[in-house]
């Protein structure tokens, strides 16, 4: 069974009884780099010091990257996208508003046939009022989906302690830019999907995530480096196969900042 079956797993999971629960199957198997719940990952820093000595706006503790223990794994199925398949696997972190996961995208049928792999960590806020929940589903051809996106050398105290965002920005540079993809056109509508998450490797617990719109963007740190920023905007709709009333299903908008790893930069234990 493959992770975007996990949602029947959860769903039918309020109807299973406690006997039937010994029964259940591990769903955390056929999946990149053979990663499940009790691998413990190891990522080597000295590209992630490379690109955060470029500029990228990464916020990660380097010491925390020797031993990495997965809390969730999730699908994305994303419009418009066949053939392929993306997983997620987030690791345990401090704080609720920040994550940080391996993003892969792969071979529908041939899971270790890896096409791309992203580390990325993230920051998630509310939107404010109605004007910010426009900009973000990109109403009106304005907002997520125009040429660029952009932040503020002020912005950027929001992700980095000013330290931080003094290391990285040249003293001259007032603003970073982001580039959509696809930049010669003048809008495009941004991606949506779901996001189907487990959180633990019988898939009797996990949360079901509506993806409002997701678009990628990209800078130059240098001839050879890149940075990624993924712009998310999206809900919880159900937990535990229960849909939440609509009420509590509230968007969060996520900001993925993001670069490509070799599959030699990771150590699975």
């Amino acid at each position: 069974m493959n992770i975007l079956d996990y949602t029947k797993k959860i769903l039918t999971k309020m109807f299973t009884s406690e006997d039937e629960n010994e029964d259940l199957q591990p769903q955390d198997v056929d999946l990149p780099l053979n990663l499940n719940f009790n691998s413990l990952i190891t990522i080597n820093v000295h590209p992630i010091v490379s690109v955060i000595t470029h500029g990228a706006l990464l916020n990660v503790e380097l010491d925390n990257l020797k031993f990495l223990k997965i809390k969730a794994i999730s699908s994305l199925k994303i419009q418009g996208i066949e053939g392929k398949k993306i997983h997620r696997f987030y690791f345990e972190t401090e704080a609720a508003d920040r994550r940080l996961f391996l993003q892969i995208l792969s071979n529908n049928a041939y899971p270790d046939q890896i096409e791309e792999i992203l580390f990325c960590g993230s920051l998630t806020e509310p939107p404010e009022n109605q004007k910010d929940i426009g900009f973000f589903l990109g109403e009106n051809q304005q907002g997520l989906g125009e040429r660029i996106y952009h932040f503020s050398r002020d912005d950027l105290n929001f992700f980095l302690l000013t330290e931080e965002v003094e290391k990285r920005l040249a003293p001259e540079c007032e603003q970073v830019e982001y580039l959509r993809i696809n930049e010669e056109i003048e809008f495009m509508p941004p991606f949506t999907g779901i996001e189907t998450v487990i959180f633990d490797s019988v898939g009797s617990s996990g949360q079901t995530v509506k993806i409002l719109n997701l678009m990628p963007h990209f800078r130059s740190l240098s001839e050879y480096l890149s940075e990624i920023l993924l712009v998310s905007f999206w809900l919880v709709i159900a937990e535990d196969g229960h849909t939440l009333p609509i009420e509590e299903q509230l968007p969060l908008a996520e900001y993925i900042f993001a670069f490509q790893l070799d599959q030699n930069n990771i150590t699975v234990i």
